[in-house]
């Protein structure tokens, strides 16, 4: 079953997030539910400055599910990234993203963790070697996560925004590499959309490894203002069986409001609300 989600900026971001609603989780988790959304995805840098239980109680009075946690900003704003320049493990990103995997196994069994541009910088000019120490350490964070019961996400995002694994064969090849049962891909249709030469091929090929979607149309904003075929995304992940959430994380465009409403109609026409919101 798929169901919809969409990105929430956490209150400790100080910087724009690629979500309609930041700062007032209590405001954002209410308009999102009330326009049919079934979970939000929560982008955070700083994760021990959030109240689990708090958060907890906040999902369950709007009927909300934790789609997963976003550490975008650990790299952005405080520019922490697993792999450094000169290929070495950077010991104050991997402690943050233990801090995201401690949050997330007290949120709930099966909570994702993504890893997008905290994956660091890594070098260019020696990819494989980046790839070898990008492996060491997310397999390090996985086994870390997997007694929590937390499963490690990492998205290929285009070689603009990162230095490496930039197409879903890219990030398919690396989640082979790592070989943990509880890391795998989060794709995004931006992304593929900039990287992949066949974005529904690559749902395909990805299928056995793909946990969660990100939604966003060619021009960063909400689904149906741009040129990608949702109608076809969707079908191809309802015909490999893809059962979790698919996120928006897009800009928040014309207005926050506007961009969240027209997300959720857009994509109802394609998903139909899950069973469980229904009851």
């Amino acid at each position: 079953m798929i169901k919809i989600a969409s990105m929430v900026g956490a209150p400790d971001l100080e910087t724009r997030t690629l979500a309609p609603y930041s700062g007032d989780l209590e405001l954002a988790f209410k308009k999102l539910s009330t326009l049919g959304y079934e979970g939000i995805e929560l982008m955070t840098k700083r994760p021990t400055n959030l109240d689990c239980q708090a958060l907890r109680r906040l999902l369950a009075e709007n009927r909300l599910a934790l789609a997963g946690l976003c550490t975008g900003h650990v790299f952005g704003e405080d520019h922490l990234g697993l792999v450094t320049p000169e290929l070495s493990i950077d010991p104050l990103a991997l402690e943050r993203l233990r801090e995201f995997i401690d949050l997330a196994g007290c949120l709930g069994p099966g909570t994702l963790v993504n890893i997008g541009r905290s994956r660091g910088l890594g070098d260019p000019d020696r990819k494989e070697a980046t790839r070898q120490v990008a492996a060491e350490a997310i397999q390090y964070l996985s086994d870390y996560a997997r007694p929590l019961q937390v499963r490690i996400i990492l998205e290929p995002i285009n070689r603009k925004e990162a230095r490496y694994i930039h197409s879903t064969q890219d990030g398919v090849e690396l989640v082979r590499q790592v070989n943990r049962p509880n890391f795998g891909l989060m794709l995004d249709t931006y992304h593929m959309y900039l990287e992949d030469a066949d974005m529904i091929a690559s749902l395909y090929e990805a299928a056995p490894y793909c946990w969660h979607l990100h939604i966003s149309d060619s021009n960063r904003c909400y689904p149906g203002s741009g040129v990608i075929h949702f109608d076809q995304v969707i079908a191809a992940l309802n015909h490999v069986g893809f059962n979790g959430f698919i996120g928006t994380e897009i800009q928040p465009w014309p207005d926050a409001d506007s961009a969240a409403r027209f997300s959720i109609e857009y994509l109802r026409k394609l998903v139909p609300l899950a069973k469980i919101q229904e009851e």
